[in-house]
């Protein structure tokens, strides 16, 4: 980390817009990934660096473009610099609470969740497709263990029931729609987008309800919020996100044993 902060620091010194002044200061981050306001005499930015790039599979400059895009819908704030070295990127500041950070009721905050992820859902734009078997092996594979037959049989049976509900339907996701990702607002800003893709839906608010640790009774008002916003069967979309909640749980758990492998 410290050599990427350095590194950081080398680089901001040879941009144009940044002045000589600058000044960062941390931010409590991610599990992995650094975070930063950048400061100067004249303008202030975000900073986040890509330690995780040793854990993820992920194309930088295509999300740096889906970034863009969605800030020109104004779902996101404009990113401004990507690294050469695509280990970090510079965002636009934007000053506003987050729902963590807001005093308010369970049910506005998950109705917020819910009309956040159906607006994300109804977005058109052009993003990878999300491989999730694909990205299983490539974690396992940093983890570096034998499978038992039987943690093999689990795997084939969630990649089977994976390409079936994306044969099914696919949109835009977030797939990490933690309520510190989600300004209070109006439109919602939304931040982190490195695990966006084109998904299935339903993932997605299995995402949504674990990264949020969501107790049972906001799990339901979450769905039934949701339900009302894309026009479906509140039992449908029950239904869909419980099929999928086992393969978040083992995303989950696989990507949290490979950050403890390589840290």
């Amino acid at each position: 980390m410290n050599d990427l902060k350095v590194m950081l620091e080398a680089e901001l010194k040879e941009l144009d817009f940044i002045q000589s002044d600058f000044y960062l200061k941390a931010f409590n981050g991610g599990t992995v990934n650094s975070s930063y306001r950048l400061e100067t005499s004249n303008n202030r930015y975000f900073v986040k660096t890509f330690e995780s790039d040793e854990i993820t599979i992920l194309d930088r400059k295509k999300l740096f473009d889906v970034q863009r895009e969605l800030a020109v819908k104004e779902l996101a704030v404009t990113p401004i610099y990507l690294s050469k070295s695509c280990s970090f990127q510079i965002d636009q500041w934007f000053d506003s609470p987050t729902l963590d950070q807001v005093d308010l009721s369970n049910r506005i905050i998950t109705k917020s969740l819910a009309s956040a992820l159906s607006k994300l859902h109804n977005t058109k734009i052009d993003a990878p497709e999300l491989d999730l078997p694909r990205q299983w092996q490539h974690y396992i594979s940093l983890i570096d263990v034998s499978l038992s037959i039987s943690e093999q049989q689990t795997l084939e049976n969630y990649a089977a029931i994976w390409h079936q509900a994306c044969s099914t339907k696919t949109v835009f996701c977030h797939n990490d729609l933690a309520l510190s990702h989600v300004t209070h607002t109006q439109p919602n800003k939304i931040f982190d987008w490195e695990y966006c893709a084109i998904s299935c839906p339903y993932f997605d608010l299995a995402s949504c309800i674990a990264v949020n640790g969501l107790s049972a009774t906001d799990e339901a008002s979450l769905c039934a919020y949701y339900s009302e916003e894309s026009e479906q069967l509140l039992s449908e979309v029950i239904a869909k996100v419980t099929i999928m909640r086992p393969l978040v749980e083992l995303t989950n758990k696989l990507w949290y044993e490979a950050a403890r492998k390589l840290s």
